[in-house]
């Protein structure tokens, strides 16, 4: 009679996270009245690494971030990239290279993790752990149009192929305990 319980308990804890897994959760937020960069075409990195995922192989999380202007592009880059990009901008590279062809660490780049130009459709990323930093520039060939920039996020929260596996293999067992006399 308790293997029953501790089995039905089991299929039903299962199908709990399978269906809540599904459904996901939501994180929204703003940052307000970042400065904005008035060099044209380069990037600028935040200082402060993005929020990781440490629960990656569980838990799939998905980041959509949309801003309130057309003249500036968002960037995610890794560590490696942005230490690029920070080293050019010291040795007073931004200005050299914005005379010569070199895409380097400017608008249309192809190094980065995600990029979006559109502040309406906003940048896609999928959240996997590492040392990652979003960027912002203006568009080449475009002045900036104010001083100040204000994004808003987007995270998704929902349960990743190794939960489901694991969970259906637990409502499995459950169910083959139920099962037991």
């Amino acid at each position: 009679m308790q293997s029953k319980i501790i089995g039905y308990s089991m299929a039903g804890l299962a199908i709990f996270i399978m269906v809540i897994g599904t459904i996901g959760y939501t994180i929204e937020g703003e940052v307000e009245e970042i400065p904005t960069p008035n060099i044209d075409g380069f990037v600028f990195f935040s200082e402060e690494a993005l929020p990781g995922n440490p629960v990656g192989l569980f838990v799939s999380a998905d980041t959509t971030i949309t801003w309130d202007r057309d003249d500036i592009f968002l960037v995610i880059a890794d560590e490696t990239k942005k230490d690029q990009c920070d080293g050019i901008r010291a040795s007073g590279g931004a200005f050299l290279q914005s005379e010569s062809s070199s895409k380097t660490c400017q608008y249309g780049d192809t190094g980065y993790e995600a990029t979006a130009s559109d502040g309406n459709a906003g940048a896609e990323w999928h959240v996997i752990s590492g040392e990652y930093y979003a960027g912002i520039g203006t568009q080449s060939g475009v002045l900036p149009q104010g001083a100040e920039l204000n994004l808003h996020y987007e995270v998704k929260l929902s349960a990743s192929f190794p939960t489901y596996l694991f969970s259906f293999l637990i409502g499995i067992g459950g169910f083959g305990l139920s099962r037991m006399k």
